[in-house]
């Protein structure tokens, strides 16, 4: 009996780490063959790295001058936060966590959306690879043919071979300067934290003024407010001139009305939520809520100034 055990525990050994198959990109092309803990060129003629315990090593030799990559996990979907060490590096690159890449910044330990760089996802039989900053496929590996650590190392190229960090930031700062120079309008508390929650819109975007997380910005059409970034079906609202209210989801709570003088939620009877817009002020109609009235600048949709005012604007 204990012999069998044995070679139970070895042939699930052998399966946890052996597996052959191609990572290709989004194309079809291919960008690695994968063979045991061997990661080979496209066409299998050179090893370009090879898997021991947490470390990737380039070419075929485990020298401490080969290391290319060090890993505190090589699960992707761990639920604690993994990093990502390049070679010689004491600070971590990136990290990971619930099969999300995020770039690592050493004064916040926590992510958020703005350095999630990519996101793995499944579908039927494959890993899928997106990159965060538009939602589009990177690539796509067989799911239950490679080991895990296949997914560790093709995050990490993706992410260097597209420039993921440097298309995320650019991105933002490009909405940002088309606002500062086709200007804006603007709304923001009159106390408090005036800084942190200050909004502009260009007619096009509504985003932060001063946080660069382009997942906080939005779009509005003239009927459909959604977020600027990403395809988040429950984070769209519909105006219609008097009711705002979710598209895909049946939520009163989140519903509000405007009816010519009143801004309020449908299902809230409380006055302190309940504004009048007077000579560019928001504020409550009781007007002994002074610390929930805004400054608005500039002409803001009114589904805008509910999104703001609300607290949606910051759930994404």
């Amino acid at each position: 009996m204990r012999h069998f055990f044995l070679v139970v525990y070895l042939f699930l050994s052998v399966c946890a780490f052996a597996g052959d198959g191609f990572v290709y990109l989004a194309n079809k092309e291919k960008l690695f063959f994968v063979s045991g803990n061997d990661i080979l060129s496209p066409d299998k003629s050179q090893v370009l790295y090879f898997n021991k315990g947490n470390i990737f090593f380039s070419g075929t030799s485990d020298d401490r001058q080969n290391i290319f990559l060090l890993t505190t996990s090589m699960n992707t979907a761990t639920n604690k936060t993994a990093y990502l060490y390049e070679k010689d590096s004491r600070q971590a690159t990136y990290s990971f966590v619930d099969n999300q890449f995020f770039v690592f910044q050493q004064s916040q330990r926590e992510e958020n959306e703005a350095q999630k760089l990519l996101y793995i996802t499944e579908s039927g039989k494959w890993q899928a690879f997106y990159s965060a900053y538009n939602d589009s496929l990177l690539a796509y590996l067989e799911r239950d043919s490679l080991p895990t650590f296949a997914k560790v190392i093709t995050a990490y190229t993706l992410i260097e071979k597209y420039d993921l960090i440097n298309k995320k930031s650019v991105q933002w700062q490009e909405a940002t300067i088309n606002a500062e120079q086709h200007g804006f309008s603007s709304i923001k508390p009159i106390w408090g934290n005036v800084s942190a929650g200050e909004w502009i819109w260009d007619g096009q975007i509504l985003l932060p003024r001063w946080n660069a997380d382009p997942r906080l910005a939005w779009t509005y059409d003239g009927q459909t407010v959604k977020p600027y970034l990403g395809n988040n079906i429950y984070a769209q609202y519909s105006w219609d001139g008097e009711y705002f209210k979710p598209v895909w989801r049946n939520n009163r709570q989140l519903e509000w009305s405007w009816d010519g003088r009143i801004l309020k939620p449908v299902w809230d009877t409380d006055w302190a939520n309940q504004y009048m817009i007077q000579n560019g002020v928001i504020k409550p109609w009781s007007n002994v809520h002074t610390e929930r009235e805004w400054q608005m600048d500039g002409e803001i949709p009114l589904p805008l100034i509910i999104l703001v005012i609300s607290g949606l604007a910051l759930k994404y």
